[in-house]
Formats: C-alpha cells, structure tokens, sequence
C-alpha cells in the first residue's frame, strides 16, 4: 500500500475531523447536493454540516464546507468564487479549508462586508484535535528540535531531529516519586539537514512517522495505512520552525499492523 495522499485522503480526513470537531449537535454529511437559489443547478458540497456548529453557534445553522487540497496557497480569485457559492446553496456558514495557506489578500476577502453569511477560511490542521491527550508523569515522548547557523548576524535554519525521551527504567527500580523522577535518557531517532528532515508537507511527515512508529516497533517496518492515519492526525502539531512534543502514549490508541 503507498504512503501517498490523495484529494480522496484529505476529503475523507476533513469529513471526518469535523464530524469531531463539530460535536454531538450537529448532523456532518458527506458529499451532499443543493439547487442554488441563483443558479436553479444542483451544486455538489464538499461536507454539509447542519445543527449548532462547534459550540460557535446558539442556534441550528447550516454550513457548506468546500475542501481544497491544493500544492499552492489559496489567492484571493478562490475565495471569492467561494463566496459566491455559498450565497448559491444558501447555507448560513461557509468553510473554506485547505491543505496550504491563504494569501492575506484572500483572508481580507473572506470578511464578506454586506453579505448575510459567514465565510471562514482555515487549514484543517489549525482546529485543535478532537480529544486531548493527558500526559502522566512518567510518560516517555519524542520531541523535534531544529538547529540553526549563523553567518553575517543571521541565523538561518540548517537542521532538524527528532529524539525519543524516557524516564531512566533502571531508576525507575528505586524511584517513582513524581516530584523527584529520575533522570531522563535521550536517544536520537532521526537527524538530518533541513532537506533530508521536515514536517512542512504530508510527504516529510509522513518520513518522520515512519521513523517514530518504526523505533516504537522495535525497528520492524510500520504499515502505510498507519502512517497515513499517524500523518494526518499529527498534523495540527507540525509545522515546520516550530517545534512540537509528542507522547509516546499518544500513539498508542494507533493499531500498529507490525504490532500483530
């Protein structure tokens, strides 16, 4: 099975992170159709939410979610098309999503002035995910960290690691006093240039999952569905210049096929 992703993957991601994200008084329905009030054609939505939204609303409302999976940020020229299509199908909110990044031309457009509708523009990956995660004190976790070089008085991005840290298990024979833990052991697990080592994109994601769920399964190969599933859940966290903490019992809700 391949690691790649697809505009199917993304759609059915969205549909599903909403279908959380939304909550239990709202109805997510995927790939729906509405005749617009202006056009008398019928116009495919993306996902149609429909109910009390994410806790943003008091009241039941509807909402066309239109879902872009795009190697380009998305301009202004886009969602203006967008708006005009929400106003067509008529639902109260519109929700523009994408894999990628608005131009601020298209973020100012998106204010909609005059219209009796609301347009969000957003990535997926900048909701918060759906559960949170309670970290225990003893939890061992992997990190990311980038190091920079300086030349001329700037500091540029050269590098980036992903290291795995744990409570010392030898220590941990004497010591289980969270106030007083043991030392923690670092281990690298992966460690390269900024080319050889990112989390911009699903691709160099998907590398740094494979090495994560590979050194959890004691080095045996991860399948590609897991990480699909591990990429696209992780994804809100990463992005890259910035660092992220990730618990290792996170990962486990995951069924790891090498695990079997």
């Amino acid at each position: 099975m391949s690691d790649e992703f697809t505009w199917r993957d993304y759609e059915d991601y969205i549909f599903q992170k909403l279908s959380d994200w939304a909550g239990p008084d709202a109805e997510v329905l995927f790939d729906q159709h509405r005749i617009g009030r202006f056009s008398q054609t019928p116009r495919q939505i993306d996902v149609l939410v429909t109910g009390r939204f994410a806790g943003i609303t008091d009241r039941d409302i509807t909402a066309a979610v239109d879902c872009k999976y795009y190697t380009r940020t998305i301009d202004v020229k886009q969602v203006d098309e967008f708006i005009g299509y929400v106003d067509d199908v008529a639902t109260d909110l519109g929700l523009l999503v994408t894999n990628k990044a608005f131009t601020p031309a298209a973020l100012q457009r998106a204010k909609v002035p005059g219209l009796e509708l609301r347009v969000i523009v957003a990535s997926i990956d900048d909701l918060p995910p759906p559960e949170r995660y309670d970290v225990a004190w003893d939890d061992a976790y992997y990190e990311s960290d980038y190091w920079t070089i300086e030349g001329g008085g700037i500091k540029q991005v050269h590098g980036a690691l992903i290291r795995y840290s744990c409570l010392d298990p030898e220590a941990l024979k004497y010591s289980f006093d969270p106030d007083n833990p043991p030392e923690r052991l670092d281990e690298v697990i992966l460690s390269g240039t900024e080319e050889e080592v990112s989390w911009g994109d699903d691709e160099a994601r998907a590398k740094c999952v494979r090495a994560i769920l590979r050194h959890r399964n004691g080095g045996a190969e991860p399948d590609a569905a897991d990480v699909k599933a591990a990429v696209l859940e992780l994804a809100y966290h990463w992005t890259d210049g910035h660092t992220w903490v990730l618990p290792a019992g996170q990962l486990a809700r995951w069924r790891h096929s090498t695990s079997r």
